[in-house]
């Protein structure tokens, strides 16, 4: 497993609105990355749940 930093669109304050945050999550590759911080809590999840788009970067940590 590699750590991998992704930064999200996170926050509940309103419709379209968001702060940028990073998150780090331990998956196998960036697709499972991507994929577990969807799911963190506070991640925008809006009308592109099944897409990646609340996360604007993923990038690998050494």
């Amino acid at each position: 497993m590699q750590k991998y930093k992704c930064i999200v669109k996170y926050g509940h304050i309103g419709s379209g609105k968001y702060i940028e945050k990073a998150l780090y999550v331990r998956a196998n590759n960036i697709i499972e990355a991507m994929a577990k911080a969807k799911l963190m809590r506070g991640v925008k999840k809006g009308n592109l749940k099944k897409t990646g788009g609340s996360i604007l970067a993923v990038l690998p940590q050494g």
